[in-house]
């Protein structure tokens, strides 16, 4: 991967650790953003997305590894785009933010509510791992540029 995949990987979990630092030091109750639209409000995850297998530390933490490897291998096969380089580092420093969380306190702050998803509550890695994705699925549908296939000649680090 290129200098720009490092950028936005590194961006995403600089935003989600200081937000989350930001949030455990003073969000002690809940903040009207937008009536109706956010909130920010203290919260404690030690599950996956929605709280999935809360309680479970061994699926919490080989499952997530699992997806980005994964997605490493399949990254792998093609060629970069400027856009799925993007993708790929959006998703990256958002599993690295709670992933790296997780390990050390065996749970993630959240504080981004949305009272109109009354079940949903999350942070900026779970924005930029949201984001990522998105970008990948659009890539898949509407961007066939981004997946032509490598060829041997082309280096392993990344190509265009």
């Amino acid at each position: 991967m290129t200098g720009l995949f490092w950028a936005v990987a590194a961006t995403a979990l600089a935003l989600d650790v200081g937000s989350k630092l930001w949030a455990v030091r003073s969000l002690e109750q809940a903040v009207t953003v937008l009536p109706g639209i956010l909130e920010l409000r203290l919260s404690r995850n030690n599950g996956m997305a929605l709280g999935l297998l809360s309680g479970n530390w061994l699926a919490n933490l080989l499952l997530p590894l699992a997806v980005i490897v994964a997605g490493w291998l399949l990254m792998r096969r093609y060629r970069p785009t400027v856009f799925t380089r993007v993708a790929a580092g959006l998703i990256v420093g958002g599993f690295l933010g709670n992933f790296g969380e997780r390990l050390l306190f065996g749970s993630v702050v959240d504080m981004l509510y949305f009272p109109w998803l009354p079940w949903f509550i999350c942070n900026v890695a779970d924005i930029a791992i949201c984001f990522g994705v998105a970008m990948l699925v659009i890539s898949t549908l509407l961007r066939p540029q981004d997946w032509r296939e490598r060829r041997e000649n082309d280096s392993a680090a990344g190509g265009n």
